[in-house]
């Protein structure tokens, strides 16, 4: 797998300097951000050059929406609102272990075994029922991958970092269990959640919360 550092996509990352990126995540509870930085502290010990995400930030994206104002008015935007909270409401909650790491071309990341695929089905939905109104990605619908991004490569060599990842007690490493009862639309400003850590807290912007059940 070749490695994706990220300024072969800043150029992307820029267009959110003036418009911010709407998505939908679930945050981590803060009792798991512990284990979750104990891991990431040991890939920093192995390679420090990357761009480490911060714990109050931890999340699992749902289903990413798109820069939506470029092609929706308010009331097109109220409607798609309206219908994802009433896809969200017909889950009832659920659980998630997040067991191990991996990593995609562009990151390391904690995973997030979901036995009953409640995140994938709810990502389907959305991704079905509002088609041409939100974004679709090639990593939408079956291409779903459940996961907490630990570090985003900074550069293309990152040997060091993969082959501490792959050590038996990190690969399978057990962060804990959570309850997932409501997801988040957030504008995220990714000039600053792919920044320095100081600056990551301000790069989520909460808009609205939808309930499970």
């Amino acid at each position: 797998m070749n490695i994706v550092p990220v300024s072969e996509y800043w150029d992307q990352i820029l267009q959110s300097r003036d418009e911010a990126y709407l998505g939908l995540i679930y945050r981590v509870p803060p009792r798991l951000w512990r284990p979750l930085k104990t891991v990431q502290d040991e890939l920093r010990s192995a390679d420090s050059a990357h761009l480490f995400a911060q714990p109050s930030t931890f999340h699992v994206t749902v289903k990413g929406l798109g820069y939506v104002e470029r092609t929706m008015d308010n009331l097109r935007y109220e409607k798609a609102m309206k219908k994802i909270g009433e896809i969200i409401s017909d889950f009832r909650p659920f659980t998630v272990n997040i067991k191990g790491l991996g990593y995609f071309p562009t990151s390391v990341f904690a995973r997030v075994e979901d036995p009953t695929n409640q995140f994938l089905m709810i990502n389907k939905r959305i991704s079905e029922e509002l088609e041409g109104e939100v974004e679709r990605s090639e990593y939408d619908a079956d291409a779903y991958i459940p996961h907490v991004t630990l570090a985003t490569f900074n550069s293309k060599d990152a040997d060091q970092m993969l082959r501490k990842l792959a050590t038996p007690e990190l690969r399978e490493y057990e962060f804990g269990q959570c309850s997932v009862f409501e997801i988040e639309a957030v504008e995220v400003n990714l000039l600053l959640a792919l920044g320095p850590e100081e600056t990551q807290d301000s790069a989520f912007s909460y808009v609205r919360s939808f309930h499970l059940g």
